[in-house]
């Protein structure tokens, strides 16, 4: 795994200096004592296969420079455009009584030779990375004001959150896009790419813990179902619970603009368990919608059917809910009065399926009634729409048991007790339910 992820990086890297000038800074050796670049030489394409062959100590960034490299100034000119196109995001800005201080933060920003150089490769060859880093580290910023945190702590927050993605440079763009359906095992590099972006720092030597830490964790959450860990609460630290939150709502800002879909507004009041009260409720500026100035303008559903999105009807709805209903009941029914063990999946199950019926009653989703649920909304496309969000994100969590499951214990269908056996059947009934057969952990 580590050597896919190694030929994909040095193919961006090579492609990379056909597009801007990419120099070694020192001689290039692999792992094993080779030579395999002197300094000072221009990388072109005819160096991809001799790089991609060997494990590179230290790690091929550490040896580049790239001309225009990414700076503060572009860092700041950037944002500015960014929260002048984008609604949600001059929302949240308008919210500050100073708003320089978001700028003054972004030029202050430690750049290495090797960080620069990896924020240049996301610019030029990964756009939407770079962008997502940047919409992170400004909802970082904004959350670090709203908190009236010191200015250091707002610089490691904007720093954290500009680096906390740089992993996924190690990974095949493939599996990152959002209609992606990656195998476990391809599953297993995504989930490495907070340690490798938590490496990338750690290698430039500067960073403080605390930028550290909270790259590392921006995939926990309070409520314990995050990864690599599992963290809870306080165990994440401040600036790693402010980072999970606008990686959350980062993605979904993204995900809103492709699609016209509500997606942000569902996420975050679906997720509740999982953030701070306190930073859920800063964030709500960036889903308040204002009456349209224009009586004609399209609403998201009428802009979703233009963008050839089939509407969900409900009969699709009714299908999800029987889905939700699915994974909650056969569990009990699977369970019965089987005793859960601590610190074990079941447990986790358990604590994941009881987060998950609570939240589904409290957005008005009962899943032993599916057609309660759509009486007298039959027609309304907005409420249609809402549910149809309600559910995915329902069943994207329970898809995400699964692989946590599955990640955190590998070998649990080893488990032949009458508490390993229900966690074997449920996953087994689960996966076949909602994944294709080469997601499945076959």
């Amino acid at each position: 795994m580590q050597n896919s992820n190694n030929e994909h990086c040095t193919l961006s890297i090579t492609e990379l200096a056909e597009i801007v000038p990419v120099i070694t800074s020192h001689e290039i050796f692999s792992s094993t004592g080779i030579k395999l670049v002197n300094k000072g030489i221009r990388l072109d394409a005819s160096f991809s296969q001799r790089l991609a062959r060997h494990n590179i100590l230290p790690p091929l960034e550490q040896c580049l420079i790239v001309e225009n490299g990414v700076n503060n100034y572009e860092i700041v000119s950037s944002a500015r455009q960014m929260l002048d196109s984008d609604p949600a995001l001059a929302r949240m800005a308008g919210k500050l009584r100073d708003l320089p201080i978001l700028f003054e933060t972004l030029q202050a920003l430690t750049l290495t030779d090797p960080i620069v150089f990896l924020l240049a490769l996301a610019r030029e060859l990964r756009p939407r990375l770079f962008t997502h880093s940047l919409t992170v580290a400004l909802i970082s910023l904004y959350l670090g004001v709203r908190l009236a945190l010191p200015r250091h702590k707002l610089i490691e927050l904007a720093s954290a959150g500009l680096f906390h993605d740089l992993g996924e440079l190690r990974i095949d763009a493939s599996l990152l896009i959002p209609d992606a359906r990656p195998t476990p095992s391809e599953r297993e590099q995504i989930y490495t790419h907070p340690a490798t972006s938590q490496r990338m720092l750690l290698n430039s030597s500067i960073y403080s813990l605390e930028i550290v830490n909270a790259v590392m964790r921006h995939h926990e959450y309070i409520d314990g179902s995050g990864y690599p860990f599992g963290l809870r609460g306080n165990e994440m630290g401040q600036a790693a619970q402010i980072l999970s939150i606008a990686e959350m709502a980062g993605t979904k800002l993204e995900q809103e603009s492709l699609d016209a879909v509500p997606r942000l507004e569902v996420a975050l009041k679906f997720n509740m368990h999982k953030f701070d009260v306190a930073l859920l409720g800063f964030l709500s500026v960036l889903y308040e919608r204002e009456p349209p100035s224009n009586p004609d303008k399209p609403s998201a559903a009428e802009e979703q059917s233009a963008l050839g999105t089939t509407q969900p009807g409900v009969p699709h709805i009714h299908n999800q809910i029987n889905n939700i209903g699915l994974a909650l009941v056969f569990w009990k029914r699977l369970l019965g009065d089987t005793e859960i063990r601590l610190r074990s999946p079941s447990a986790y199950i358990q604590q994941r399926l009881n987060s998950l019926s609570q939240a589904s009653r409290e957005t008005g989703i009962n899943p032993s009634d599916k057609h309660s649920v759509t009486a007298g909304i039959e027609h309304d496309e907005k409420s249609l729409l809402e549910l149809d969000q309600i559910n995915q994100e329902t069943l994207r969590e329970i898809m995400e048991t699964v692989f946590e499951v599955q990640r955190r214990w590998p070998a649990y269908k080893s488990d032949l007790t009458a508490v390993g056996k229900v966690v074997t059947g449920w996953m087994e009934h689960m996966q076949g339910l909602l994944l294709e057969e080469r997601e499945r952990n076959l």
